[in-house]
């Protein structure tokens, strides 16, 4: 498949996609309409010709416009470019999609179908071939469909583990009256089985509806028994696969889609196209890890494209960046953005850092990049307190609004990964430090490509900021929190070198009366930041819990405008 347009179909309004990679990795916060993509390929490319439709499937259930899925495919079989076929209805697509009716009219052209479904309100699905800006085409049967060989692993996965009709193990049965024989032989043997048991209550029951029926007379019954119906069972459908006497139905979901794409892929004989909704599912970390080498294999042979959308961190620190299509939608209009292939070499880097630093990021909507582990606790922390207050009031949460806390890992990188985030559709913010000017051009360079920017007072860093505002009841909190720590001896001299004093350690209260409290706080601020008192995300996040707890005595400006900024981000409505 080189592109897929959806229109007016569930989730989506509008979709104009460029899926020709050979493996393809849907990423992105629930709810982005990424099952309905995958949805709308099997829909239009299926094999089955009694698909059910209903208003629920037409975008707000608007059936005034016609639900329309259009796909292009490339690599086609021959039997479906030959003249007797669809050769006539062959058209050309360029190396930047755009279509041409004659696919040999330039060297650069790869020959193509497109395969059209529309449903209008009448919800009789029509499949076409048809031509660049035709409206109308050649109607596309469900065998031609099947000759493009894609299969869907979902839930619906066990209707392959039968020999059903359409599935992948009736397609792999050599024969075609191998499994109807089958059942014939067996229910031949299950009734005689059945007319040789005598005794039972079931005869009882039998005996005693012949004696009825003389009251009636319906007809002469002489020797009225149980027995099997002849027509019970008698199709395919009945038989599945079992592991001995145990029926695959009752096993684990992972082991039924894993055996289900096992079948399906050995029943095509053809170039295929594989998607997946939600591949991990199902699957523990080693069968999971395992599934997706033989994938990217499958891919890079050149005899498969894979298509499948995640919701593991798993999953996307094991790909490359390449193999990320991040999926967005906004007013019904779906997007598939994959990284830009004009990065530059050092940034490519970056992103491949995120892949591999921040996957569960990369499956938000929203992303906040804090400077450090610092930065990262204490905003969690902030966030947690504010959900708290807000669910008390019955408000949304930060989960509803998709927002994710990632750690830029230091000031040179931060700017970059927050950059990185906003080339790859997420909305982003960064929050670091002002106490370093060496960043600024990354700084900017992510400011410019939409990214929130919140800097602390220059030349504040956070531990700065926070000493200058919090109330005197919070430095008592924060230092009873440190020399639970690190204990009172370290404190006291690490403080007491900066003050030029011997703080007594059996008076921790009295500290702030040894130095005027300008002094005071910015000695403890310098003392924090050299003694990493909060270098990790477990003490940023005892921080954050103290200042929210002190958050209505901080002075306007420098802390406080800059959290106010930053919730603002966390649960500001956006669709």
């Amino acid at each position: 498949m080189r592109t897929l347009r959806i229109q007016n179909f569930r989730g989506i309004r509008q979709a104009n996609l460029d899926l020709s990679a050979p493996f393809i990795a849907l990423v992105g916060p629930g709810d982005s309409t990424k099952t309905t993509i995958l949805d709308a390929l099997g829909f239009v490319l299926t094999p089955r010709y009694n698909l059910v439709f209903t208003d629920a499937d037409f975008h707000n259930t608007v059936t005034t416009e016609p639900m329309v899925i259009e796909a292009v495919i490339v690599d086609l079989p021959d039997t479906l470019v030959d003249e007797r076929t669809h050769g006539k209805n062959r058209s050309g697509i360029r190396s930047d999609n755009t279509l041409t009716h004659d696919p040999l009219d330039e060297d650069s052209v790869e020959e193509c179908l497109i395969v059209r479904l529309t449903v209008a309100a009448d919800l009789e699905p029509v499949w076409e071939v048809v031509r660049p800006g035709e409206e109308v085409g050649d109607r596309m049967t469900a065998s031609e469909r099947g000759q493009l060989g894609h299969f869907r692993i979902g839930e619906n996965s066990g209707q392959n583990l039968r020999w059903g009709r359409g599935s992948a193990l009736t397609t792999l049965t050599q024969s075609k009256s191998g499994a109807a024989h089958a059942l014939v032989e067996a229910q031949r043997q299950a009734r005689d089985a059945v007319r040789a048991l005598t005794g039972t209550a079931l005869h009882d029951a039998a005996t005693l509806a012949q004696n009825q029926s003389l009251l009636l007379g319906p007809a002469k019954f002489s020797d009225l028994r149980p027995g099997l119906d002849p027509a019970f069972g008698a199709g395919s459908s009945s038989l599945m696969l079992h592991e001995g006497d145990i029926p695959l139905s009752q096993y684990g979901l992972g082991s039924r889609r894993l055996l289900s794409l096992t079948i399906q892929e050995n029943a095509l004989t053809t170039r295929s196209m594989v998607s997946i909704d939600e591949v991990e599912s199902g699957l523990d970390p080693h069968r999971l890890s395992n599934l997706l080498r033989h994938l990217r294999e499958q891919t890079e042979s050149g005899t498969t494209q894979v298509i499948f959308t995640t919701h593991s961190p798993l999953v996307v620190e094991s790909l490359s960046w390449r193999q990320l299509f991040v999926v967005r939608s906004v007013d019904g209009v779906t997007t598939v953005n994959a990284v830009p292939e004009d990065l530059a070499p050092d940034h490519v880097e970056t992103v491949q850092g995120l892949v591999r630093s921040a996957p569960s990021s990369l499956l938000a909507r929203k992303v906040v990049v804090g400077e450090g582990a610092t930065e990262v606790g204490f905003l969690r922390a902030i966030m947690n307190s504010r959900d708290n207050a807000r669910a008390a009031k019955g408000k949304s949460i930060s989960v509803s609004t998709g927002t994710s806390i990632a750690n830029g890992g230091g000031d040179s990188q931060a700017p970059e990964r927050a950059r990185a985030f906003a080339d790859l559709g997420y909305r982003t913010m960064l929050v670091l430090d002002a106490d370093v000017d060496t960043n600024a051009d990354r700084v900017t360079a992510a400011a410019d490509a939409g990214v929130e920017v919140v800097q602390w007072d220059p030349p504040h860093a956070l531990e700065d900021a926070i000493f200058a505002a919090i109330p005197d009841a919070g430095i008592a909190a924060i230092l009873d929190v440190v020399i639970e720590d690190k204990g009172v001896e370290s404190v006291a001299g690490a403080l007491g070198s900066r003050l030029g004093s011997n703080l007594p350690q059996d008076n921790v209260e009295g500290w702030s009366a040894l130095a005027n409290d300008s002094e005071y706080r910015s000695a403890l601020a310098a003392t924090a930041k050299a003694k990493k008192w909060f270098k990790r995300e477990d003490h940023g996040m005892e921080l954050g819990e103290i200042v929210w707890l002190h958050r209505t005595s901080l002075p306007q400006g420098g802390l406080r405008a800059g959290l106010k900024n930053f919730l603002n981000f966390v649960y500001r409505d956006e669709s």
